[in-house]
C-alpha cells in the first residue's frame, strides 16, 4: 500500500503476539518495599540498643498496630483513615 509520500509499507514476516503476560502479585507485601525494610531494621537497632532481647522477628510480633504505622509514615506518605482506628 503506498504512502502520500511516496513509501510503501511492507510486512516481511508477521509477528506473533503472546510474549510473557505480567500480573501484579496476590499478596502486596512480596515486594515490600526496601525503605520500609531498613526503616523497621533501624526501628529494631534502635530497640536492642535500648535492652531489648530477641530477634528482629519477635521485636516485629511485639509492635503494636499504631507503632507499625508510625515506623511505615516514617520518610513520609498518606496512611489511610481507615487505617488509623486500630
Amino acid at each position: 500500500m503506498s504512502r502520500k509520500n511516496g513509501s510503501v509499507d511492507s510486512v516481511d514476516k508477521r509477528l506473533e503476539g503472546g510474549g510473557p503476560t505480567l500480573v501484579a502479585e496476590k499478596d502486596p507485601l512480596h515486594n515490600i518495599d526496601l525503605d520500609l525494610m531498613n526503616a523497621l531494621k533501624e526501628a529494631f537497632d534502635e530497640a536492642v540498643k535500648d535492652g531489648f532481647q530477641g530477634d528482629q522477628q519477635q521485636w516485629q510480633d511485639s509492635l503494636s498496630l499504631s507503632q507499625l504505622k508510625r515506623i511505615g509514615a516514617k520518610n513520609g506518605g498518606l496512611i489511610k483513615m481507615s487505617m488509623t482506628k486500630n
